[in-house]
């Protein structure tokens, strides 16, 4: 197929998107009439007060680098403006190594002033910053009264911009999240970040008409959308799935569904109220709907953009995120973002030199670090994989990516096992080393390092061995070595650790059917099964089947920022499809369902979005009190065990990485297993971050509509970036997503992005139902007896002799394997007694015919 045909794109956009590895290419365009800067901007002013027009220096104060000065050269109202001046660098490092060298801040203090009755800050600046591609800056809002802005982990009361040169900019920043009881000050901040080769060393803010002003501002916490707006996925909906959407506080009684080419309505539906954990929300459910294509939803006066009905539908977020993933290369000119740049980035060992710009540049800043380069290689290699056979060319757009972070995973190792694994970097250098602006990378050898590297380089030498045959066998070469590495300091691993060495031995398996490599996994599976809660606990909710962080079982498993919940389902399914006959085949299969099925448990509790809370928390995982008080914000389970919608944090706040990670390990499981419930729950996940949350907000930038401005102060809008996530504020556990733009819940981050790609290899790839010859399994029935007893009942027909085998977990059978004589169209009923092993833990049996386990039919 071709992409015009697949994405929908106009010809030019094909021929940006051109899929030959190597050419030019330039970064998507962003429509900014749709996203919500272009809508804050078009806000009726209710009311406004002038805080400063800036024609005098009362009031004002200057601190840190440059100087600041009154100008009349330019000036938006009265004859003057405030300007602020500064050096891009200082001539010391700054004092966190790596992060800017400092900050010129212009300071207009208040006498505590009261600014409740208003919830917005507009001003207008005007940059001259000669050479630079991207322009930012920052405003600040201190309070002093009863809640202190900003707060002790810098992050509230802090909004960044970016601008536009040499032209006055409009800026406002909605605050009714702010405690504005006593304002102090108003700061406004460029933070030294360097510059590129020949851009402008000297920069210049002028700053004009500071106001105070009332508009209706958005809703900024809570689950509950604002009335008279509807969260629905912006991305569309697949044919056969759930299509909902969620309202509050509306009038009316019905919605219809139109069809955006005629007009036509297709459906009307009655708007049903959900009362539930999230409060009383409204539900249109249009499930029925499944013809593709393009509609739109209305509800009396109020209609949406149109949204796509279709098969391919999570196919533009795909380019789109490759678009980010191009934007944020790093030792390449990038237009309008960035030249070759950081080329005296470097990493030394033992005397040896690696320069280690290439790659991805991580996040908001331009930092690298070789898990996130690792885990997004790995994560375009396997869908290219994916889609090779029935979309060649977007797969060979995955590659082209996918080498451009493989060929900086292979640069970045010492021969003696060493990585370079992270190097902060959040400012542009001069490319010329010995001076204030060199940054030196970490270097060290740790199992689960190496183990993440090993893998992508294993599944890029699959990929590539067609392809670039030359390039393949290097890739495999060193995923040796990084596995041999990883293995001489393993040791005792906790979980994180052994299932990413396990899943770098499943890689290496794959990639050259070396037992050795199988062998190593399996048996670092078994401490991944022994790390496993099987037992249904006695809590409000009973959940079993989530996991602890090693076999010990003391501490389960959870994160708050960059998640890894995936890698143990990702692991056990692997090997129950590398080794269907292997003794422990069940137990692999059991946990992956175990698991699955508490991740579904949970996500039912924040219907009608079905996002998936985060985790079980454990109040004595801790003594500190902001912990204990953010678990006990959750919902309560027991005394000690509360489940946790958003992760508890505190100064690394988001919810996409973990989010995204718990996705991966449902789209792995619905695939091993599937199941089309589970596949449910994942696309709740995708269209939760396209626009089906409380804020109506798309959170991947450029796609969709109403999509906010992230933090990447050093490059730019990307189109197609995601941020780290919706927070929540202080220790509540509701989500919590103002208009401030901050790192680093804001922050554009390759983390999710890889995530999202990851997923999309197992939705792209269904399994194919394979069906036995000669026999078809019509039906398969369970009935449990009070005593413990369970019979399964099999109803088969069809021609010859047949074996059907029963494979169990937490049940016994004397009798697992039974043949059957079939002949015409007449039913069969195969049975097997069983008893439950242990009544707190779920049973999970399968039905094997003939020995042909991808047949198989769960029984649960």
């Amino acid at each position: 197929m071709k992409l015009a045909k697949l994405f929908g794109v106009t010809g030019s956009l094909v021929l940006a998107w051109a899929t030959m590895a190597g050419e030019a290419r330039m970064p998507l365009p962003i429509a900014e009439e749709t996203g919500a800067s272009y809508r804050w901007l078009q806000k009726p002013v209710l009311e406004f007060r002038i805080l400063d027009d800036m024609e005098s220096d009362a009031g004002w104060s200057h601190r840190g680098f440059g100087r600041m000065e009154f100008t009349s050269d330019r000036f938006q109202s009265g004859t003057k403006s405030l300007r602020l001046m500064s050096p891009t660098k200082g001539d010391e490092p700054g004092s966190t190594v790596g992060r800017p060298f400092g900050e010129a801040v212009a300071r207009r203090q208040f006498a505590g002033e009261d600014w409740r009755d208003y919830n917005r800050l507009s001003f207008w600046v005007y940059p001259h910053l000669p050479g630079f591609n991207v322009i930012s800056m920052l405003v600040k809002l201190y309070n002093e009264g009863a809640v202190s802005v900003p707060d002790s982990y810098h992050r509230e009361g802090l909004h960044f911009f970016l601008l536009q040169p040499d032209q006055w900019n409009r800026v406002v920043w909605e605050i009714p999240h702010l405690a504005r009881d006593r304002v102090t000050a108003v700061e406004f901040v460029y933070r030294l970040q360097g510059n590129e080769p020949g851009a402008t060393e000297w920069v210049q803010f002028d700053l004009d008409r500071l106001e105070l002003q009332r508009v209706e501002a958005d809703v900024y916490e809570g689950w509950a959308p604002a009335p008279g707006r509807i969260a629905y996925s912006q991305a569309g909906y697949l044919p056969g799935s759930a299509k909902t959407a969620v309202m509050s506080g509306g009038a009316a009684r019905r919605f219809e569904v139109i069809r955006a080419d005629d007009r036509k309505v297709v459906f009307s539906g009655r708007i049903r109220e959900r009362t539930g954990t999230l409060g009383t929300l409204q539900l249109l459910d249009f499930s029925e709907v499944r013809t593709p294509g393009r509609y739109y939803l209305e509800v009396g006066g109020l209609r949406t953009p149109e949204f796509e009905i279709g098969a391919e539908i999570w196919r533009e977020s795909i380019l789109q995120t490759l678009n980010f993933f191009y934007t944020e290369r790093c030792g390449t000119e990038i237009p309008g973002i960035h030249g070759v740049c950081h080329q005296d980035w470097r990493a030394v060992h033992e005397g040896i030199t690696i320069f280690i710009n290439g790659g991805w540049h991580d996040a908001g800043d331009l930092s690298q670090g070789l898990v996130n380069t690792a885990e997004a290689t790995q994560a375009m290699f396997a869908l290219a994989e994916s889609v090779r056979a029935q979309d060649p060319e977007l797969a060979a757009r995955l590659i082209e990516e996918g080498r451009w972070g493989l060929e900086w995973v292979l640069k970045t190792r010492f021969p003696d096992g060493q990585r370079m694994t992270w190097a902060t970097m959040d400012f542009w250098t001069d490319g010329q080393l010995g001076n204030v602006d060199d940054v030196l990378g970490e270097v060290r050898q740790h199992p689960f390092d190496l183990s993440v590297a090993a893998s992508a380089e294993a599944v890029a030498a699959r990929v590539l061995a067609g392809v670039d045959p030359e390039l393949a066998r290097v890739s495999l070469a060193q995923a040796r070595e990084d596995w041999a590495s990883a293995m001489a300091v393993l040791g005792n691993p906790n979980l994180e650790v052994a299932a990413a060495a396990a899943l770098a031995g499943i890689e290496l398996h794959r990639a050259t059917g070396e037992t050795a490599y199988a062998e190593r996994a399996i048996e670092l599976a078994r401490g991944i099964l022994e790390s496993q809660e099987r037992e249904r606990k006695d809590w409000s909710l009973p959940l079993s089947g989530f996991f602890y962080t090693d076999p010990r079982r003391e501490r389960l498993l959870h994160y708050s920022h960059r998640g890894h919940e995936q890698a143990p389902v990702v692991v056990l399914a692997a090997l129950c499809e590398l080794f269907p006959e292997h003794p422990d085949w069940m137990g692999w299969y059991a946990a992956v369902v175990r698991h699955s099925e508490y991740l579904r448990a949970i996500a039912g509790v924040t219907e009608p979005y079905g996002m998936l809370p985060a985790s079980v928390y454990d109040v004595n995982e801790s003594e500190q009190a902001q912990f204990r008080e953010q678990v006990r914000n959750g919902i309560r389970l027991d005394d000690r065990h509360y489940l946790r919608m958003f992760p508890v944090w505190f100064e690394l706040r988001g919810n996409s990485g973990t989010l995204l990670s718990q996705a991966k390990a449902l789209s792995t499981a619905a695939r091993l297993r599937r199941h089309a419930g589970l596949g449910e729950v994942v696309a709740r996940q995708l269209e939760w971050h396209m626009g089906r949350n409380p804020f109506c907000q798309s959170l991947m930038f450029g796609v969709g509509h109403d999509y906010a401005p992230q933090y990447t102060a050093m490059s730019g809008d990307l189109s197609g970036s995601l941020p780290v996530g919706v927070q929540t504020r202080a220790n509540a556990d509701l989500p919590y997503w103002p208009m401030s733009n901050c790192y680093n819940y804001r922050e554009v981050w390759v983390h999710p992005s890889s995530r999202w790609l990851w997923i999309q290899a197992d939705l792209q790839t269904p399994p194919p139902i394979t069906r036995v010859r000669g026999m078809e399994v019509t039906e398969v029935r369970t009935r449990t007896g009070r005593d413990g007893r369970v019979r399964i009942e099999a109803r088969v027909r069809g021609e010859g002799r047949h074996r059907l085998s029963l494979r169990t977990a937490n049940l016994s059978v004397e009798s697992p394997e039974q043949t059957v004589e079939l002949r015409g169209r007449r039913m069969v009923r195969v049975r097997w007694e069983t008893r439950i092993l242990s009544p707190r833990e779920d049973w999970v049996a399968v039905v094997v015919p003939d020995g042909d386990v991808a047949a198989r039919i769960e029984v649960r």
